[in-house]
């Protein structure tokens, strides 16, 4: 609770306090809905549009072959294991040595665990499916 009392306060202060992004991915939206979700990329809780701005730009790294992580974890590690695992957080697929980097790094970061995140990656999927088809549309 008192997350949200502190989100609350700074909405109604109008105080901008978001986590550092990769600079690439240029400025979040400036208009956020008044809801509380896990953010996509293990950058903790606020708004579903910001996480969906977030997903988003994940997504078009993972695309490019270039995944970008919060700026506060620090580089990756170097050395990592040859498997394959699904990563936390909306990252694709990498070795469970970034997945126990990235859980590891949210947690004491940003207080986020990839539980919370997991169901709500389920509807930021569902709404990247219906951004896609509508924008084949209007092609």
């Amino acid at each position: 609770m008192p997350a949200l009392s502190l989100l609350m306060f700074s909405l109604i202060l109008g105080v901008e306090s978001f986590p550092e992004f990769p600079k690439s991915w240029g400025s979040p939206p400036r208009m956020m809905t008044m809801d509380y979700v896990p953010l996509a990329g293990g950058y903790g809780h606020g708004s579903s549009s910001l996480s969906s701005w977030i997903y988003g730009k994940i997504q078009e790294d993972i695309s490019t072959g270039q995944p970008q992580f919060p700026p506060a974890f620090g580089p990756p590690p170097e050395a990592q294991t040859r498997d394959l695992r699904v990563l936390p957080f909306g990252y694709g697929h990498g070795s469970g040595t970034l997945v126990a980097w990235l859980e590891k790094n949210a947690k004491e970061v940003f207080r986020e665990n990839p539980q919370d995140f997991d169901s709500w990656e389920t509807v930021l999927r569902k709404r990247a499916k219906k951004s896609l088809r509508s924008s084949e549309v209007t092609k």
